[in-house]
C-alpha cells in the first residue's frame, strides 16, 4: 500500500473544508471494507484518507410522518437489527443482513455501499424499490439526488469530489404494500451476488396493483430499475401469465456479463425466475397487509 496522510475531523464543517481543499486527492473512510481493499490492490491511491465523523448528520436513524432518515455512517449490522427499519422498511434490513459476514456488517456502512457503486451492491436494489434519495453536501450547498439517478457506471456516481454523502432519505411506504428481496450467490455468506432482485408492490382494496417497482443488481453496469416490467404490473392482479410477462420484461431490461460467478445466459435466466419470485412474494405480502 502506498503512503498516505490520515485525518479525523470532528464535525461536518471541518470535513467539508478538507474535501473542498483536497478534492479528488482525498477519500472518505467510514467502515473501510471497500476502501482499504481498493488501496491494497492499487485501484485507489489517495493523498489523504479522511475519517468520517461519528456525529450528526452522519449517524442515527429517525422517522418523521413522511420519511426515514438514515445517517450515511450507519452500519449494515445496525440496519439489520434496527426495530425501526424492520418495522417500517424491512426489505432494507433483509438486504443488509446479506452483506458479507457478521464482522463485515459491523464495519460496512450504507453510505459506503452506495458510494462504492458496485453493480452487485446488496442494499442498492432494495433502496431503489424504496425510492430512496441521498443528500450530498459541499461547502457551496446541498442537493437531494434520487438514487435512481445517482449511478452512472461501475464505481461511478454523480457525486462530486468535494461532496460528502451525509444521509439517505427513504419515503415511508403505504400501509397496503409489500416488499421482497432475494440474493443469489454461490455461498450464503461472503460471496458477491450473481443476481440481486427486489420488488415493491402496492394494492387497493380489491387486490389490484396500484404501484410497483422492480430493481436488479449484478446484471448491468449499474443497479437498475425494470421500468417496463413495473408498468405491466399496474392495474392488474397477479396471475401466472402476468408473472411470465413481467419476468421476460425484466430480462430484457438486463444486460449481464459473463464472469467467474456466472455466465450472462445464466444471469438472464435467473433474472426471469427471481423477478417472478420477488414480485409474487411482494404482492402476497401487500394483500395480506391490506386485509389486516
Amino acid at each position: 500500500m502506498h503512503w498516505f496522510d490520515y485525518c479525523a475531523p470532528k464535525g461536518l464543517e471541518e470535513a467539508l473544508d478538507i474535501f473542498a481543499e483536497y478534492g479528488e486527492r482525498a477519500r472518505a473512510l467510514a467502515g473501510g471494507t471497500d476502501l482499504i481493499l481498493f488501496m491494497e490492490r492499487g485501484r485507489l491511491e489517495p493523498d489523504l484518507v479522511v475519517e468520517i465523523p461519528f456525529c450528526p448528520p452522519f449517524v442515527g436513524m429517525e422517522a418523521t410522518n413522511s420519511h426515514i432518515r438514515i445517517g450515511s455512517r450507519t452500519t449494515m449490522r445496525e440496519l439489520e437489527t434496527s426495530s425501526l427499519i424492520r418495522e417500517k422498511i424491512s426489505i432494507l434490513a433483509d438486504a443488509a443482513s446479506k452483506v458479507g459476514s457478521l464482522q463485515i456488517r459491523n464495519l460496512a456502512t450504507i453510505g459506503g455501499n452506495i458510494c462504492t457503486a458496485s453493480p452487485a451492491g446488496d442494499t442498492l436494489p432494495a433502496l431503489l424499490v424504496l425510492d430512496a434519495s441521498v443528500k450530498l453536501v459541499s461547502k457551496s450547498g446541498e442537493r437531494l439526488v434520487p438514487l435512481r439517478e445517482f449511478f452512472v457506471g461501475p464505481g461511478e456516481t454523480v457525486r462530486q469530489p468535494n461532496e460528502l454523502l451525509t444521509e439517505v432519505i427513504v419515503p415511508l411506504p403505504p400501509s397496503h404494500s409489500g416488499y421482497s428481496f432475494y440474493k443469489l450467490s454461490v455461498r450464503r455468506y461472503m460471496d458477491i451476488a450473481i443476481v440481486n432482485a427486489a420488488a415493491f408492490v402496492a394494492v387497493n382494496e380489491n387486490g389490484f396493483i396500484t404501484d410497483a417497482k422492480i430493481a436488479l443488481g449484478s446484471v448491468a453496469p449499474t443497479p437498475i430499475r425494470a421500468y417496463e416490467a413495473e408498468e405491466r404490473l399496474k392495474g392488474n392482479s397477479i396471475s401466472d401469465i402476468l408473472l411470465d410477462e413481467v419476468g421476460k420484461l425484466a430480462q430484457e431490461a438486463s444486460s449481464p456479463i459473463t464472469d467467474q460467478r456466472g455466465t450472462a445466459e445464466y444471469r438472464r435466466i435467473m433474472v426471469y425466475r427471481l423477478t417472478k419470485r420477488v414480485v409474487k412474494e411482494a404482492y402476497e405480502r401487500a394483500v395480506a397487509r391490506n386485509q389486516m
